[in-house]
């Protein structure tokens, strides 16, 4: 289902690269396969793209992304076959491109036998970013092997050695198709293979004494390679494609055998020169190296001898290296992240006859072809890719890319943050406007540093104040520092107070309160007296007028704003002065009358004693509004009569008795 153009799955194990967004990127791009069943599309979802050119349905795709580094893409997709782990049946592939937010298929070709599937595409702009779509036919889901060659291809070989591509260099690339043997096809007689089928012809001249080794690997595993390898010697030419100069041949028919093998060429360890046809005893399709001749040329015979007409893609090693033009790039960047900036390019190649420069997307200078320098500018910021095609005698060419970002100087950032002072045990935080692939680079005292927009940092200690400075690096520029000054961190406050009287208390009104400011770290004070009324003395005294049950409370601030709070409830002033002592109670549960309460107003000291008829002392407290629950160290007491005695001062400094009995019932 597509909503807006984005998935809406199911609680599913969906492949991480379900979506064009979340794209496996691919950096390995020249001659790259995976292993067998390395990515799969199971439990994938539709993207809701239109289908792909040489698509029946859509299915269940999955993305890959890749940044071009030459001009041409292959792409195989191996499913289920009977040699490896795979099991995707009918694979599919398409490429595309994003720009603008807008997404354009590039149509190429798309071939599919037996569960294998080759898609190619060429005119890539080198340094642009495309986007590989796999899917299958009928939903399929399954694993499949992934293999990718992003190639500047040589001129498109004949079937003969007169129309044989020139190879100017050792650059891996790939043929697409293999498809008949040409005006000749006895060309080979005399060597290992007699007879072409499919051929393609190649010749490249060594630049100097070298060994030389190769790997040919066919895009069907299934395809039986061949080939030849002719030294013509100095300025040598196609009539000397004789059996005499075949200096090496494979011709094993390594699909058929057992053990089977598919991949042929030469390499380090091998001593033989020759493989036969067929499926001779110890052959494995490779042969020993070259060591190439300065000056000879050389001539590769590569011969499909399938009917599937699928090509190959061949990679070449060793010390030994093709003589043609280099295209080399050499670049100075002059005044880099300023507004000013430019970028000088010159060729360090050689061998060329002729050079053509594309310095890329917005840049201020037209395509030229000299060895330069060039000072280019750009309009815009962003990836730009320089190319250099190098143009030899021969007619072949070699194409290098330097690819690199213009960036300006980022803007300084702001500092915002959450207080102006701090105290200890306060959370610093400061924080910048965030910037999309942006580097943030924090330094602060007692070493702090950090790499986010917004920090957060418990303040533990008085050296956490001073200079919080940030940058802000972007593609390799970075602004100019932004500074925040934390003042003096001092402890902070501890708000605290006693009361004349002592509270909590029941008085009449009017009663007259003074408060004894306890309060440490501190320098100015916030009272509520609950009425009302405020004061910011230090130590005030209030006077209550009317009656209430108020609740006080202290703010105490420190020098740099940091507060503390304190408060006591339950100041119960009354109307009028008051005195009752219940003579009974009855401590029996049953909500009515269960405590001992007495209300006495207008005492700065109180305390009361209770006693048994022994004269053992069973319940004291100094809290008016603790009342006698019936109890001796919580066990409950008999029945019976008790008596009390009271003492106490009143606000006048008076002092006050009173005693008596009280009958406890249950």
């Amino acid at each position: 289902m597509l909503c807006n153009g984005l998935k809406l799955y199911a609680l599913a194990a969906v492949p991480t690269n379900d979506d064009m967004a979340n794209a496996i990127e691919l950096k390995s791009l020249s001659a790259y396969c995976s292993a067998s069943g390395a990515f799969n599309n199971m439990d994938a979802t539709a993207s809701g793209y239109k289908k792909g050119s040489f698509w029946n349905s859509e299915g269940k795709d999955i993305w890959f992304k890749f940044t071009a580094i030459a001009t041409d893409i292959s792409v195989n997709i191996t499913g289920k076959s009977g040699t490896n782990a795979n099991t995707l049946v009918n694979p599919l592939a398409a490429v595309y491109l994003l720009e603008n937010k807008l997404l354009t298929e590039l149509i190429g070709s798309m071939t599919s036998s037996n569960n294998l599937t080759t898609l190619y595409k060429g005119g890539l702009s080198i340094g642009q970013e495309y986007y590989i779509r796999i899917s299958a036919e009928n939903d399929a889901t399954g694993s499949f092997q992934l293999c990718i060659n992003n190639y500047n291809p040589p001129k498109k070989p004949g079937q003969d050695c007169s129309s044989a591509s020139i190879l100017c260099n050792k650059e891996t690339f790939t043929e697409l198709n293999i498809s008949g043997a040409g005006s000749n096809n006895k060309e080979s007689a005399g060597s290992c293979l007699s007879t072409e089928s499919n051929s393609a012809w190649y010749t490249w001249t060594a630049a100097n004494d070298g060994t030389l080794t190769f790997i040919i690997t066919p895009t069907a595993i299934t395809d039986d390679i061949d080939w030849v390898l002719y030294d013509l010697g100095v300025n040598g030419d196609c009539k000397n494609i004789l059996s005499k100069n075949a200096i090496r041949c494979a011709a094993g028919s390594g699909v058929n055998c057992m053990p089977i093998y598919y991949q042929t060429g030469m390499d380090n360890t091998s001593t033989d020169l020759t493989e036969q046809s067929g499926c001779v005893t110890g052959q494995d399709g490779f042969v020993k190296f070259v060591d190439m001749v300065s000056d000879h040329v050389y001539a590769l015979l590569v011969d499909n001898f399938s009917n599937g007409n699928n090509g190959f893609t061949i990679s070449f090693s060793g010390t030994g290296e093709f003589k043609g033009p280099s295209s080399k790039i050499s670049m100075q960047a002059n005044a880099p992240c300023s507004k000013n900036q430019s970028f000088t390019f010159s060729s360090t190649g050689a061998n060329y006859n002729a050079l053509k420069w594309n310095f890329g997307t917005d840049a201020n200078t037209a395509p030229a072809s000299g060895q330069g320098p060039y000072e280019v500018t750009y309009n815009s910021p962003g990836k730009k890719t320089v190319v250099l095609e190098a143009i030899g005698a021969r007619g072949c060419s070699t194409i290098s890319s330097y690819s690199f970002n213009v960036s300006f100087q980022p803007d300084k950032p702001v500092i915002t943050a959450s207080k102006k002072s701090y105290c200890i045990g306060d959370q610093l935080v400061l924080s910048i406007s965030e910037v999309e692939n942006a580097i943030y680079s924090w330094i602060g005292p007692d070493n702090f540093k950090a790499e986010t927009a917004t920090i957060s940092v418990p303040v533990t200690s008085s050296r956490q104040a001073g200079d919080y400075s940030v940058s802000i690096k972007l593609n390799g520029c970075e602004s100019d520092q932004a500074i925040m000054t934390i003042p003096a961190i001092i402890n902070k406050p501890i708000a605290g107070f006693t009361t004349d009287p002592l509270l909590p208390g029941k008085f009449a009104v009017p009663a007259p309160i003074s408060f004894i400011n306890q309060s440490q770290d501190a320098t100015t004070y916030e009272w509520d007296f609950g009425d009302g009324t405020i004061s910011a003395e230090a130590n005030p005294t209030h006077l209550y007028t009317n009656a209430g049950v108020y609740t006080i409370n202290l703010r105490a601030f420190s020098v740099n704003g940091c507060m503390s709070e304190a408060n006591v409830n339950n100041l119960v002033m009354l109307q009028s002065s008051a005195l009752l002592i219940p003579n009974s109670f009855s401590p029996n549960g049953d909500g009515i009358n269960d405590e001992f309460n007495i209300n006495i107003t207008n005492l700065k000291k109180f305390q009361i004693n209770i006693f048994n008829r022994y004269g053992d002392r069973i319940f004291s407290s100094n809290n008016l509004f603790d009342s006698w629950k019936g109890d001796r160290n919580g066990q409950s007491v008999p029945v019976g009569a008790y008596y009390y005695l009271i003492n106490g001062i009143d606000l006048f400094n008076k002092e006050i008795k009173y005693s008596g009995s009280i009958t406890l019932f249950r």
